[in-house]
């Protein structure tokens, strides 16, 4: 009989996410905005998806454009003091009660708050 070798203690995987609006859940899946924010591997992101509207066929070829927000760990801490949290689950009901009243538009509110607190993130637009 063989025994497995210890090799350390591996800290578990928090994964957390808050959708804001969903559209397609409402049933109007022609047009529509899909927001979320989540927290994974130490990580803050935001995702944004538009589908459908005139727009967003002028700029993608299926009618799709995905817009994503990426923080690294010591922005993600920075969101944790401002949002006067310790953990990630507690962060992402903080933003969720600060933001959440905005649904679709909240990544306006939440970049804007962000810079104001000078907590940076990478942001990228995939069409």
């Amino acid at each position: 009989m063989s025994h497995k070798k210890y090799y350390g203690y591996k800290k578990p995987q928090e994964r957390y996410s808050i959708k804001f609006r969903d559209d397609a859940m409402t049933g109007s899946v022609e047009v529509g905005t899909l927001f979320a924010i989540g927290y994974q591997d130490e990580k803050f992101y935001m995702v944004k998806i538009n589908w459908g509207a005139e727009e967003d066929w002028e700029r993608s070829r299926d009618g799709e454009v995905e817009m994503t927000w990426n923080f690294d760990e010591e922005n993600t801490k920075k969101i944790m003091l401002r949002t006067g949290t310790h953990n990630a689950k507690d962060m992402m009901q903080a933003m969720y009660e600060r933001f959440g009243k905005y649904k679709g538009s909240a990544d306006l509110y939440i970049e804007r708050w962000c810079q104001e607190k000078d907590i940076k993130f990478e942001y990228s637009v995939h069409y």
